[in-house]
């Protein structure tokens, strides 16, 4: 369904996030199943299916959404695939005449999936990052003159939320 418009709401109004929950909740009225087969969050969506024709049907339906978060985000890279095991199979989906390569992992809201559910992307993203942290702080917390507990309230409060976030511990 397209519609003309020439006028939006105005930035930091609060109609804006409720006129877009109404928006995304018709287009993708029939995309909608429970987790984790569908994931919608603000303009990125996820689609799980067990075979090929479910997932072409789904990404058709889908075109409403990519359209619109091309409006929303014209700076944004958008990057579309098939998560799959086989990389090399043959056969392709298309959205609006482009067609989505496969992908052995992609990023979905700051997180890697990987077609075989492992966590060694994430993990590792998780230690670089907190030593990234940690290295920045070195001055502060190798400091003989600065008391432990104050180096620990550091840590604490900088270091270690950095190496757990996203984690459910």
């Amino acid at each position: 369904m397209e519609f003309p418009f020439s006028v939006g709401v105005h930035q930091g109004s609060a109609l804006s996030p409720v006129l877009f929950v109404i928006v995304m909740d018709a287009i993708t009225r029939d995309l909608q199943r429970t987790a984790p087969w569908t994931l919608l969050y603000a303009d990125d969506v996820m689609l799980a299916c067990e075979d090929k024709a479910e997932l072409e049907r789904q990404a058709q339906a889908c075109r409403g959404v990519r359209s619109l978060s091309v409006v929303r985000t014209q700076a944004k890279r958008q990057k579309d695939g098939i998560l799959d095991d086989d990389v090399n199979e043959h056969g392709s989906i298309k959205i609006n005449g482009t067609e989505l390569s496969r992908v052995t992992s992609f990023k979905y809201l700051g997180s890697t999936v990987t077609s075989d559910g492992s966590l060694k992307f994430e993990v590792n993203a998780r230690v670089s990052a907190a030593w990234s942290k940690w290295r920045s702080l070195t001055g502060l917390l190798c400091d003989k003159t600065i008391p432990e507990y104050i180096k620990l309230k550091v840590y604490r409060a900088v270091v270690r939320p950095v190496a757990t976030y996203g984690a459910e511990c």
